[in-house]
């Protein structure tokens, strides 16, 4: 066997060891349709408050949780007040918006972010907005405690509020706020990525065997 095909055999094999630890996966965002505004809304059919994808990934520390709106939270119109509220199922999740059309979002915690980039836990979590770019992290440690579920199978929704919006009477009351889900009245699962220290030590083993490969073959000639 050749150098090179043993280098192409180490590369593979370290990748598949990582892989199978569930270590590295393909994040695949959430699509959402645009203008799919939740019927019960009365704040502003904006692009603020619509969610065209998201996404959260989990690498063993942190939860990341980011979004991308139809149009900039800073052009949102004056008098509507954006919140964007990810829910967080850790096992016991039965918060839900049945009274709203969408049961299958169940939640037991949240995680805010307001139109300033500011968290509703700043001393742990860490926010962001660019333009119609949302994000937010979450240490591992920050959420309670898990109530059933490992951390990686922790499930997430996105529902943006326009916290202006006038309120309804009973069931709907202060729901008519929420203009949309992603996913749609249902829960997603985080996708699971390589911590930077993995990709460290990934890329350090593969640059380790390609030098030894170059090595063999200056010796060999």
């Amino acid at each position: 066997m050749s150098s090179t095909v043993r280098l192409r055999v180490v590369v593979l094999a370290v990748a598949l060891a990582v892989w199978g630890r569930g270590e590295i996966a393909s994040a695949t965002p959430i699509s959402d349709p645009g203008g799919d505004f939740v019927a019960t809304f009365l704040g502003a059919p904006h692009g603020a408050f619509d969610v065209i994808s998201a996404d959260g990934t989990f690498d063993g520390t942190t939860f990341h949780l980011s979004a991308t709106l139809a149009a900039a939270v800073s052009t949102a119109p004056a008098g509507s007040v954006p919140l964007y509220v990810w829910g967080i199922n850790t096992g016991t999740g039965v918060l839900n918006f049945a009274n709203i059309g969408n049961p299958n979002v169940q939640f037991n915690t949240v995680a805010t972010l307001n139109a300033a980039g500011v968290t509703s836990n700043p001393a742990a979590f860490v926010g962001s907005i660019n333009g119609n770019l949302i994000a937010i992290d979450i240490p591992l440690s920050a959420p309670p405690p898990s109530t059933g579920f490992a951390p990686a199978d922790y499930l997430w929704n996105l529902w943006p509020r326009d916290t202006s919006a006038p309120v309804a009477p009973q069931p709907v009351g202060n729901a008519t706020a929420i203009s949309d889900f992603a996913p749609n009245n249902a829960m997603a699962r985080f996708t699971p990525v390589p911590e930077p220290s993995t990709l460290c030590l990934l890329g350090l083993g593969l640059a380790g065997a390609a030098r030894r490969a170059r090595q063999r073959r200056q010796h060999s000639a």
